[in-house]
């Protein structure tokens, strides 16, 4: 609290102590109150930043208009992002649409083809006037992933390049096998001809990247037509809706990582199978059976050295490029157009919308308090709801600012920090190619031969008697596990952390939502959901056990299969359950339950259209008069879902507590979208495509205390050496490494990867370079190496991985070898 210590202080000293110590004491966020309003072009979202109107536009844009106007005002800035990217998906479905018209991309050949039927190049250099790269495949060129594979990836990306005369070629021939005709330079089936119906996207360059594809279709003999659609009007066309009605055939997508990703390792289950997305379009996919089993091991670590791992990324990428239910186009560097005097973090791939960081870093310079006015090229666009609501980009954006997790994700590393977790001990297999950061101290990291799972963790839910099977139940002859973590939260959590509704958080927010993440997947449940199926398969194949050590302060002990690379991620975060999607008390969740077991409302829109009900969201819309009936159900019953086992861990007065907060949040608010984060959910405004947040006052920490992210050191590189090289001669290559002129120190650098292309483009060899000193790293070509070159122009292409960011920074120097 603030002491007067002295009358004599000057009134202007004390006005400047008091602001000191008020802003020591603020708790949440920097601003009051942020307002976020839909503009759709960057154009006109930076004259209104020039004008005041707006303090940031968080969407990213590669329009070299907009970036040039912003470089050029002194009132304006920018941030930088690259975790944007642009594809091209398939309606894959068929061969025939239910009303008997043929779908040319039910062909996995035809798929395939239209990797070669695009020039990449064009598009980065012309479309996304040089702000994009080209993309070839699903792994950003950024991130380490890509360099770990970098000889796979480049062979691939010969073998697919553009070839306009050899995909017409494939295309031609498939399309005789699947029945088709060409009459007239154009593809006819059974008398009718094929128009390939093309959704892009009308507010940015995907518009003229979908021109772009229909004028290549139409070179290989399709007629196409071209319709132009917002997100918000195509999401209910080619993600939502049924791919079977035949809408569309090809959608111009756009994809953000929200992270900086150190393992893609998920990416091929998200991209090629049914597990990971709920939607119908990714319901329906048929990947090849063997990418299939990939993109699994993958995602669960099935391997035990990092060559085993690369051999599996390298197989899945070509598996890839012959499903390919989406091709992909180009890595784009976006730009996020700001007020010069707004501080904000955003991460290096995700931007804004990516990390939790922006609600607790916003401010307009040294102000507290007051209103920015932030907008978004959508708002609104799907229903939210923890379980199965939106993950759009744009909606995460408000969303991530109303819930916390048990960590937080590095904006540059994307390595995690604890946040509600205090420690975590991680034990796993000898061998495993599994190692921690060296600041990294609330992380313990130790290998075992053996890990023996315990009789009494829990194995498996059971749906019909609502508990937990144990391990002695289901394996009565023991059960190993290759990862243990221990996971100690902070013993504050459950007395310092509240519901914006003011309900204190409980043991029971974290195991209802556990337990609903089971049920889920069982027939015998009351909220079963076909979609929910393959995540379950994938869990059971990997998941041991769960031992729950301490109530308060919460430990618990994890058993699974299932690691990663980094000791810091080896987490399995009961926080935040459904992270992906928000969070929620488990009395919401309790509400959104008996609206789907009475079929009034579902989680998720595949099971929504299965039972002709609303799509759950708690924000706005159709389902806040139908949860508002059921809270009141709620209260007469004092109803708790699954009481066969979390009466045990949530007593009889919590639950009509709980009931009552979220009673009187919504008369207040209107909505039923209560989270624990910085701010809270003042209303959302569908009608305007807004939504308001405000601070919340009883956020647990302090504004400013994320203030600690510095600007990102991306790395600099240049690559010197000779231009001429005699095959079978020694050539050494200098590596300067920088930031803003500073040399890069070397326990700062991960490695320095290279590869040399011959004048074909094909990968002649790879490897390491030497560090020798601060911003200095050395590659020698050896007598060998040369040999084997062709008399011809080669390029030295060098991939900097800094352990200080998480992007790579390439380099590339150009050769010529002679007898």
């Amino acid at each position: 609290m603030f002491k007067r210590r002295n009358i004599a202080i000057l009134a202007v000293t004390l006005l400047v102590l008091a602001v000191s110590v008020f802003a020591e004491q603020r708790m949440g966020t920097w601003v009051d109150e942020v307002i976020i309003v839909e503009e759709p072009n960057v154009t006109t979202a930076v004259s209104r930043l020039k004008a005041g109107d707006l303090q940031i536009w968080a969407s990213g844009s590669s329009d070299i208009n907009a970036f040039n106007a912003v470089k050029e005002d002194p009132n304006l800035d920018y941030l930088q992002v690259f975790g944007s990217y642009s594809e091209i998906t398939f309606n894959p479905v068929g061969p025939k649409f239910n009303d008997g018209r043929l779908n040319p991309f039910s062909s996995r050949k035809i798929r395939e083809a239209t990797n070669m039927m695009i020039d990449r190049d064009y598009i980065a250099q012309e479309i996304y006037n040089g702000l994009a790269v080209p993309k070839h495949n699903l792994l950003n060129t950024s991130f380490v992933d890509y360099s770990r594979v970098v000889e796979t990836a480049r062979s691939l990306e010969v073998k697919y390049a553009f070839n306009l005369e050899k995909a017409k070629e494939i295309i031609h021939e498939e399309m005789v096998a699947m029945g088709a005709t060409l009459v007239n330079g154009y593809w006819q089936y059974e008398g009718k001809d094929i128009e390939l119906i093309v959704l892009a996207r009308s507010e940015d360059e995907r518009k003229e990247l979908g021109e772009y594809f229909a004028e290549q279709l139409g070179k290989v003999g399709f007629k196409t037509k071209v319709e132009y659609r917002t997100g918000a009007e195509a999401s209910p066309i080619w993600l939502l809706g049924d791919p079977w009605q035949g809408q569309w055939h090809v959608y111009t997508g756009g994809w953000s990582a929200p992270v900086v990703y150190r393992d893609q390792g998920h990416i091929f289950n998200q991209m090629y199978t049914r597990r990971t997305m709920s939607q119908p379009l990714f319901q329906a996919l048929e990947p090849i059976p063997e990418l299939d089993e990939i993109s699994d091991k993958l995602y669960r670590k099935e391997f035990t050295t990092m060559e085993e791992r690369n051999a599996l990324y390298s197989r899945a990428l070509e598996l890839a490029y012959q499903d390919s239910p989406r091709i992909f186009v180009v890595d784009q560097t976006d730009f996020i157009p700001k007020r010069k005097e707004l501080a904000i973090t955003a991460d290096l791939a995700g931007g804004v919308s990516g990390t939790s960081l922006w609600p607790m870093t916003i401010r307009r310079g040294d102000q507290i308090g007051g209103t920015i006015r932030m907008g978004s090229d959508q708002v609104l666009v799907e229903p939210w709801n923890p379980v199965g609501g939106s993950n759009w980009t744009q909606d995460q954006l408000a969303i991530r600012a109303t819930f916390d997790r048990g960590f937080l994700v590095d904006p540059y590393t994307g390595n995690y920090h604890p946040l509600h977790i205090e420690r975590v001990d991680v034990t796993v297999k000898e061998g495993l190619p599994v190692s921690k950061s060296p600041d990294s101290d609330w992380v313990n990291l130790e290998f075992a031969e053996e890990i023996q799972v315990p009789s009494d963790a829990w194995a498996e839910w059971d749906p019909v008697n609502k508990r937990f099977i144990t391990v002695a139940e289901k394996y009565p002859e023991g059960l190993t596990a290759t990862r243990k973590s221990v996971v100690y939260y902070r013993p504050e959590t459950f007395s310092e952390v509240k519901w914006h509704d003011g309900s204190p958080y409980t043991v029971g927010d974290m195991l209802l939502a556990y337990v609903l993440d089971w049920d889920r997947a069982y027939e015998a449940s009351e909220v079963f959901d076909e979609s929910a199926v393959p995540g379950l398969q994938t869990a059971l194949a990997s998941f041991r056990g769960l031992k729950i050590v301490s109530l308060d302060p919460f430990i618990y002990e994890y058993y699974t299969e299932s690691w990663s690379l980094d000791a810091e991620q080896n987490i399995s975060d009961l926080f935040a359950v459904y992270y992906n999607y928000g969070n929620a008390p488990w009395h919401t969740l309790a509400l959104g339950m008996l609206a789907e077991i009475n079929g009034e409302l579902a989680f998720t829109k595949t099971k929504a259209d299965q039972i002709n009900a609303e799509w759950l969201g708690y924000n706005t819309g159709p389902s806040i008069p139908i949860l508002a009936k059921y809270l009141d159900q709620a209260i007469a019953t004092n109803y708790l879902p699954y009481a066969e086992f979390l009466s045990e861990f949530i007593p009889e007065e919590e639950i009509a507590l709980r009931y009552k907060n979220a009673k009187a949040w919504y008369e207040a608010k209107g909505h039923f979208w209560i989270g624990n984060g910085p701010f809270y959910l003042e209303k959302a405004y569908p009608t305007e495509r807004m939504v308001h947040l405000k601070r919340f006052e009883d956020y647990w920490l302090p504004a400013g205390y994320f203030d600690i992210f510095e600007e990102p050191r991306i790395a600099e590189v240049e690559v010197l050496g000779p231009r001429r090289v005699n095959a079978g001669t020694q050539a050494s290559f200098q590596v300067d490494i920088s930031f803003k002129g500073e040399a890069y120190r070397l326990e700062d650098i991960q490695e320095v990867k290279y590869i040399v292309l011959d004048a074909a483009g094909n990968v002649a060899f790879s490897g390491y370079g030497t560090g020798y000193m601060d911003g200095y790293y050395e590659i020698v070509l050896s007598p060998e190496d040369t040999a084997k070159l062709p008399v011809g122009t080669n390029t030295l292409e060098v991939i900097v991985l800094p352990t200080l960011v998480g992007g790579a920074t390439f380099g590339s120097h150009t050769f010529v070898t002679l007898p």
